[in-house]
């Protein structure tokens, strides 16, 4: 038996209608002769203007993204978006921004980040050059991949109960950072997040068996991967994995008679496979179906 990992990625079109503004031409009417007469002064009637006022500018009129972090005190993505020069990036139309919290920051070392280049690579990946108003998507959509100004794709995952859009939904997350509040701008929509993300976080090369194999504590549960000869898991999948301090508070001989079973091994592996990505800001409490045709009793407290 033979696991496949394929991330599927969803490219997403976005048609922005484009509406072009006529303002009638200004003309000069044909100068009238005035003809004398003894007995009466005629006056050519006053001619229309052809020329509108400027129309007033709305008083509850969006600010663009720029005022607007400033406004709710994103005062750090500000400043390093114009250390990385991005700030005219900002000033751009069609533009989201995933937007970390200044106390997400304070935990990042990209606050004291003196590379100018490798801030602003990371400072790209928070930009996506199109609108993605939360209210557009579909109910049917709970999860899709949009590129960002890096190169590099984001994850939005959105965990609802019901409703039609991120506004009814129960949690939404971008690469499982957390969505605190969305605001629209006059050029875009904000995301305010609780972390910064990294550019490879999505990586083709960031697979699920590279994570394992790259973290000590995952190397009883990877070695069994490769006993089976799995290089890769297919379809997007959560693996719930046992570190090796779970596996060496089994009982005596536990482990022995899993390794000395291939049938063993799948059984287990697919015991703590589920179908999907769930990160854990998404999870809720209750079973959760798992390739071996159990469930997973999933337990979210605090």
């Amino acid at each position: 038996m033979k696991l496949l990992i394929l991330i599927a990625s969803i490219s997403v079109v976005v048609l922005a209608a484009s509406t072009v503004a006529y303002t009638p031409s200004r003309y000069s009417p044909e100068q009238r002769r005035q003809q004398p007469s003894s007995t009466a002064h005629y006056r050519t009637p006053a001619q229309p203007s052809y020329r509108s006022d400027p129309a007033p500018a709305p008083v509850n009129a969006p600010k663009d993204i720029s005022a607007l972090l400033k406004d709710n005190g994103l005062t750090v993505v500000l400043d390093l978006m114009a250390k990385a020069g991005l700030s005219e990036t900002l000033n751009g139309p069609e533009l989201t921004i995933w937007a970390p919290t200044n106390e997400a920051f304070a935990t990042s070392e990209l606050k004291n980040l003196n590379d100018v280049d490798l801030l602003k690579n990371v400072l790209s990946y928070h930009l996506v050059s199109f609108k993605n108003d939360p209210k557009e998507i579909s109910s049917i959509q709970y999860e899709l991949s949009v590129p960002t100004l890096q190169g590099e794709n984001v994850r939005i995952s959105v965990y609802r109960k019901k409703g039609v859009s991120f506004a009814f939904g129960e949690t939404v997350t971008i690469n499982a950072a957390l969505v605190l509040k969305t605001q629209r701008a006059s050029n875009g929509i904000i995301y305010i997040i609780d972390r910064v993300l990294d550019p490879k976080d999505l990586a083709f090369k960031n697979t699920q068996m590279e994570v394992l194999r790259n973290t000590k504590e995952f190397s009883i549960i990877y070695k069994m991967f490769e006993d089976l000869g799995i290089t890769l898991i297919n379809r997007p999948k959560t693996f719930f994995a046992p570190t090796n301090a779970a596996f060496e508070a089994l009982p005596a001989g536990a482990l022995d008679a899993i390794f000395a079973s291939q049938d063993e091994i799948g059984k287990l592996i697919n015991t703590h496979t589920a179908s999907g990505t769930h990160y854990s800001r998404g999870l809720v409490s209750g079973p959760v179906p798992v390739f071996s045709g159990s469930n997973l009793d999933l337990v979210v407290s605090p």
